[in-house]
């Protein structure tokens, strides 16, 4: 009899791929191409090398988890070359009937990607099946780890000596663009062409719309709308508006639960199914959920008509999701507000583990730039303050709750975040001005408390500003200042602030903080929620 085969599908280099280009609308692309070769794209394809695919339990995952393992005969078709295991979260599993199936549907798929996605660099790992299932899939993640350290990344392909460089890839430019009629790569082409234009959209226009219906449909005096394509005239290009936000969201510990599920001992074959396909489909769904309850907090209760973009464009654009990591790009001036909601509202969600309901949290970093800084550059800050939170939680904080980091970066920025904040966020005292990260929500309430507190009539902006000043000169010229203040009956917010604080500004001890400097530096990039609503789960975040 031949041996079963697991195969395991992923991507290398994924944020390269998405965010390589500065154009939106290509990384959107680049996202949408990412999800469908991982799902529809791969399903087809093996469809087209003549090959039978059984999906029918891992949609009825998508749709229903099971309390308890399904036999084999139900999650598994004898009857088909290939059985579907899971697809998720840049990553899809198969169980074929053996190897040489196994590399047939391999084949297939890569052939179509050299065609469709040529830039988009991926691996695979193979598992025999001689034991268990558990076992070949932990044999196909490792073999799939290897090739993603070891594929020769080099130099892209079809490059020659002499060519004629695309100017958002960098990759040969071989094909002229339809909008701007500027030669661009194959890579480039076929993302914008999965976007399509405003007249016509293109597929991933099409899967975003049928995926979040509710957030783009006509509400009270607001159009339908529709999601942004372009950065320029649609996300914080009109009127003056100077700055977009970049958040990117990643969830903590995914990778280490993932393995508890595989590593599960005394499971049997319809058990680690179970168990794996539960956990993928509860994942997604969470992410899902969260971030639709993140766009319609958004349309629920910040002021839209106080933003910029036009009315039928909705505020906020998805370009990574459907994961345990998301990435949008909004206006400067909401991006904390809904990178907190969106982390408040993932860390009460509950994930399958191994037939257990457990929480999840994640970490965030929101990266505040002009509109017309790099967006690739803008992403790598984002992703790095996303990075220094998740440091943060595991060696300060151990390993507990949601963090969420920010910075204002200027133009021309060419500092490592760290580097910036050794460098220019100390006092002429030699004291570290942020407090930076701050985990959520305990710790964020208070931040928005004190930042509100600072808008609030007894606080005029330029004498908030005077104030961020005199921190930067360090607690002396801060206390001077404050006891000034008093004079004219103005206090410093006192939102989880100690009366010590409240008179100097700054805590004792040795070094010395400040709670201020963050809500002050932040004073420009915040814009007020309305009023309560009783509008179901939005309401309970609108009075932050």
């Amino acid at each position: 009899m031949s041996t079963q085969c697991i195969v395991v599908f992923g991507t290398v280099s994924l944020q390269k791929y998405v965010f390589q280009s500065n154009h939106l609308k290509e990384n959107i692309g680049a996202s949408y191409l990412v999800k469908y070769w991982l799902k529809k794209g791969l399903i087809q394809s093996i469809h087209h090398a003549g090959l039978t695919v059984n999906t029918d339990c891992w949609n009825k995952y998508q749709q229903f988890i099971p309390e308890s393992a399904p036999g084999l005969s139900e999650a598994l078709s004898a009857s088909s070359d290939v059985n579907l295991i899971y697809v998720g979260g840049g990553n899809a599993a198969l169980l074929c009937n053996n190897r040489d199936v196994a590399q047939q549907a391999v084949s297939a798929w890569s052939r179509q990607l050299l065609k469709e996605a040529p830039a988009l660099r991926v691996a695979v790992g193979y598992g025999n099946v001689n034991t268990k299932l558990a076992e070949a899939y932990r044999t196909a993640l490792n073999d799939m780890s290897f090739c993603e350290e070891a594929l020769p990344f080099g130099s892209p392909f079809c490059t020659l000596p002499i060519v004629r460089p695309c100017t958002t890839t960098g990759l040969p430019a071989s094909v002229l663009g339809k909008e701007d009629k500027q030669w661009i790569s194959l890579s480039a082409g076929n993302k914008r062409d999965a976007v399509g234009s405003k007249r016509i959209p293109g597929p991933a226009q099409d899967s975003i719309a049928d995926e979040f219906p509710k957030v783009l449909e006509e509400t009270g005096d607001l159009p339908a709308q529709r999601f942004a394509i372009e950065l320029d005239e649609e996300l914080g290009g009109r009127k003056g508006a100077s700055h977009i936000a970049i958040v990117h969201a990643d969830g903590n510990g995914m990778g280490e639960r993932l393995n508890r599920v595989v590593d599960e001992e005394n499971q049997g074959d319809a058990e680690f199914l179970h168990n794996l396909r539960a956990f993928s489909a509860s994942t997604t769904d969470l992410s899902h959920r969260v971030l639709e309850a993140t766009l319609l907090h958004l349309k629920s209760v910040l002021p839209l008509d106080s933003l910029h973009n036009p009315k039928e464009i909705f505020p906020l654009r998805p370009i990574v999701y459907g994961g345990d990591d998301l990435t949008f790009v909004c206006d400067g001036r909401v991006g904390l507000h809904l990178a907190a909601f969106y982390l408040s509202e993932f860390s009460t969600g509950k994930i399958k583990v191994s037939g257990k309901d457990e929480s999840v949290d994640a970490c965030a970093g929101v990266a505040i730039v002009p509109t017309k800084f790099p967006f690739a550059r803008a992403y790598d800050f984002a992703d790095d303050l996303c990075r220094l939170a998740k440091r943060y939680r595991r060696e300060e904080a151990n390993s507990n709750g949601s963090w969420l980091d920010f910075q204002i970066i200027q133009e021309g920025a060419t500092r490592s975040i760290t580097s910036l904040r050794e460098i220019e966020y100390r006092s002429l005292e030699g004291q570290k001005l942020h407090q930076r990260p701050y985990q959520v929500p305990e710790m964020w309430n208070n931040f928005v408390s004190i930042l509100n507190g600072f808008r609030s009539s007894g606080w005029p902006r330029s004498r908030s500003k005077n104030l961020l000043y005199a921190l930067t000169q360090g607690p002396t010229a801060t206390k001077r200042f404050v006891e000034g203040a008093q004079w004219r009956n103005m206090e410093l917010p006192s939102s989880g602030v100690g009366g010590d604080v409240r008179r100097t500004g700054w805590t004792g001890g040795d070094p010395a903080t400040t709670p201020y400097f963050d809500p002050l530096e932040i004073l420009d990039f915040w814009i007020e929620v309305k009023p309560e609503t009783s509008s179901g789960d939005n309401e309970k975040e609108s009075k932050e």
